[in-house]
């Protein structure tokens, strides 16, 4: 039987460079794609005025919104909250509010009565400003 001599042999090596170059890509990949992704639970078609200003300009930190989807669900901080439990979610959320303030956006076609009824509820908790949400109508193409 005949043996092999592994002592004159060189070791094997990891290459690095091709390594990195996956790491570097992989690292990329994700960067990219994240800036793809939206969280858009609940999209609201928020009715048009053409004197709508924009979200949160000149504030540091904006005030917490509050949600009326088209059924008539409540949404607060992206959480749904029951109509019995609306009044205590309100004053928490007012309590922790900069300023007081609420932002409220209700879906074009919500019912009425049911954002009355959250302004309502924002007011007796105690928030000192409602912004109400709008878009601005797009300007006509010439």
């Amino acid at each position: 039987m005949r043996l092999i001599n592994l002592g004159g042999r060189r070791r094997p090596d990891v290459q690095m460079s091709p390594l990195i170059d996956v790491v570097f890509l992989l690292l990329i990949f994700y960067a990219v794609t994240t800036q793809f992704v939206s969280d858009e639970r609940l999209k609201l078609k928020l009715p048009e005025a053409k004197t709508a200003e924009s979200e949160g300009v000149g504030r540091e930190e904006s005030p917490p919104e509050v949600k009326v989807s088209a059924d008539g669900t409540v949404w607060i901080n992206d959480v749904i909250v029951p109509e019995d439990e609306l009044e205590a979610a309100m004053k928490q959320l007012v309590e922790r509010a900069p300023d007081k303030a609420v932002i409220l956006k209700g879906d074009r076609d919500a019912d009425y009565g049911v954002v009355v009824k959250v302004l309502d509820t924002a007011r007796a908790a105690g928030a000192n400003m409602i912004q109400m949400s709008a878009e601005r109508p797009a300007e006509p193409r010439e």
